[in-house]
């Protein structure tokens, strides 16, 4: 099926809410890694990526009414059940704003010591001002924090994608003709398929991707359209994250890598480090920040809408007539306040990132994006269509993403 114009869109949309803090810390687990993992999850991605997301958006697509994840599984199971899906939604996108909170507050601190030399910079109070300037866009508006994010998107994109091939002259070539050795490649795979699941994933928008299509298009019309979609998305998000990936890692040595992950920064504030060049110790920095920046605009919300449903939920779960009565602007401001100091909190202690990704945020979105499709499809009759024989592998990998990380740290 050819796409439009607005299925375009709704591919950059995708596109641009998968691009942010894992693309920037893929990198240094896929170098420490070694290149053996790197090469088979480059080709395992791709398959696994569209499989687990086109099953959320299925799910949706196909329901008997236009509504949410939420309102789909409602539907078929029960309130129950769809609440705990809201929950399982939250808490995926929860702990991501945790790192991108973390992520964003030590690469202005980087920058200030090292480009701008500026010393003894407080961490609770720069934290503090980045986290409440960036709620302050948000608490302005719908309209005000969609036109920041746009702006800030192609820009970053093509930034991205100038630095992957600005480095290829400093590839260095030599990690291609390591040993393949099987203890070690499968530890390093365990370790990297999280942060893989977390740098291409998109999931937070799938459920209002296929919502939307869902409105304007019948159920099987909806299913043919947002599949291509995620077909498309899945495959420039492999192109653009791999090579992204390949390059740094070609043009970085252990002892760079190594150090990124010991003061738990990202590839690119690392190598901003490196550079002789003045412009790009100043440049790389600031993509660093618009990389992360833009993704936190996009999962903050989806935190704050998936914390308001919870919440509206257990205020009216006796009486949902009450539901319609609840003063929403004025607990979207609270939740919003509430978010932002749990975050500076969490970020002033500054957890490191790689974990955070690894062992909470990448189980919880293999839990809801590839393991919740798949055992819907094999329990809701109306999704029973969408069965295949990837199901299996898919459920697979989702368990993988789940337990890898911790797998990995004992072997």
């Amino acid at each position: 099926m050819q796409l439009n114009r607005k299925d375009w869109e709704w591919v950059l949309t995708c596109f641009g809410t998968a691009v942010g803090a894992g693309i920037l810390f893929l990198p240094i687990r896929a170098g420490l890694g070694g290149i053996w993992p790197l090469l088979i999850l480059t080709l395992l991605i791709f398959p696994v990526t569209m499989l687990a997301h086109r099953g959320i958006t299925r799910v949706v697509a196909s329901s008997p009414k236009p509504t949410d994840i939420v309102g789909a599984v409602e539907h078929d199971l029960g309130r129950n059940v769809g609440f705990a899906v809201s929950m399982l939604y939250f808490l995926s996108i929860v702990t991501i704003c945790v790192g991108y909170a973390t992520g964003v507050t030590n690469i202005v601190q980087s920058f200030l010591q090292n480009q701008l030399g500026l010393e003894g910079v407080s961490r609770p109070v720069l934290t503090f001002v980045l986290l409440a300037g960036l709620s302050m866009v948000m608490l302005a508006g719908e309209k005000v924090m969609v036109r920041v994010t746009s702006l800030m998107t192609f820009p970053l994109i093509i930034m991205l994608a100038g630095l992957s091939l600005y480095m290829i002259p400093q590839w260095n070539t030599s990690i291609l003709i390591q040993p393949f050795e099987m203890g070690d490649v499968l530890k390093n795979l365990l370790l990297l398929f999280p942060v893989l699941v977390f740098a291409m994933n998109f999931s937070p928008v799938c459920s209002t991707l296929a919502a939307s299509y869902r409105q304007q298009y019948s159920a099987d019309q909806a299913v043919a359209r947002t599949d291509g979609i995620i077909k498309w998305t899945s495959l420039i998000l492999l192109v653009f994250v791999m090579f992204f990936v390949f390059s740094m890692v070609l043009s970085s040595t252990p002892e760079v890598l190594q150090h990124a992950q010991a003061n738990n920064v990202d590839i690119l504030t690392t190598i901003s480090l490196q550079v002789s060049q003045s412009v790009l110790k100043y440049l790389i920095p600031v993509i660093a920040f618009l990389a992360i920046v833009s993704s936190y605009f996009g999962h903050f919300v989806g935190t704050r809408e998936g914390l308001m449903g919870i919440s509206t939920r257990l205020l009216s779960w006796n009486n949902p007539e009450k539901e319609a009565q609840l003063d929403r602007k004025k607990m979207n401001r609270i939740i919003t306040i509430v978010m932002m100091v749990g975050l500076w909190f969490l970020a002033v202690f500054n957890p490191p990132i790689l974990k955070i990704i690894g062992a909470l945020s990448a189980p919880i979105i293999a839990i809801y994006a590839y393991l919740m499709p798949v055992m819907l499809m094999k329990r809701v009759p109306r999704l029973m269509i969408y069965r295949s024989s990837f199901a299996s592998f898919v459920f697979v990998m989702g368990l993988v993403g789940i337990v890898g990380d911790f797998v990995a740290s004992y072997l």
